[in-house]
């Protein structure tokens, strides 16, 4: 009882638990049975690597904390602090608790509300560009959503690419 085929069925479950999914639905996300997933779950099977790195990005996890566990997992995973603040933007942004407009007078940023004109200033300390390209992509999905075939498919593009984006800053920075 050490190895990680010992533990994988467990931690796969834990971290199915900790994102709140059923079993049906992780195996649909997977692309396998309910059964098959419930087989790894329960150490009856295996998962072979290919299939650990489907449940990994399903749970949006890394393939070492499934094989390993939280504490004993030995390859440090990349950050995804761009995951972490474009989620943060967007669930703002789709409450309608931020909105993106620049008028340079004066070198301040104001925002026009509906009713009255109020002046706020939005600080953006790290991320400003991506930050900006994000809520007026936001902005245009809102606007054209009926028009594209998935609009599902196509907001997660917007979201991982920008996340990406601030991924690789926070790389080339160091």
């Amino acid at each position: 009882m050490g190895t990680y085929e010992d533990k994988i069925g467990t931690n796969i479950r834990e971290a199915r638990l900790n994102k709140r999914l059923s079993q049906e639905k992780l195996a649909d996300l997977c692309g396998i049975s309910n059964t098959t997933l419930s087989a790894y779950e329960n150490s009856k099977k295996i998962p072979n690597l290919t299939t650990v790195a489907k449940i990994a990005r399903s749970l949006d996890v890394s393939i070492e904390r499934l094989y390993y566990g939280d504490d004993a997992a030995p390859i440090a995973s990349e950050p995804n602090e761009g995951k972490r603040v474009v989620n943060a933007i967007y669930t703002l942004w789709s409450m309608g608790v931020i909105s993106y407009y620049e008028s340079f007078t004066a070198g301040v940023m104001i925002h026009y509300d509906q009713t009255e004109a109020i002046g706020t200033m939005l600080v953006l300390n790290r991320y400003k560009d991506q930050i900006r390209r994000l809520i007026g992509l936001l902005d245009e999905f809102k606007i054209r959503r009926k028009t594209y075939p998935e609009p599902e498919k196509y907001l997660e593009l917007i979201l991982a690419s920008v996340a990406a984006e601030i991924n690789e800053e926070i790389l080339r920075k160091g």
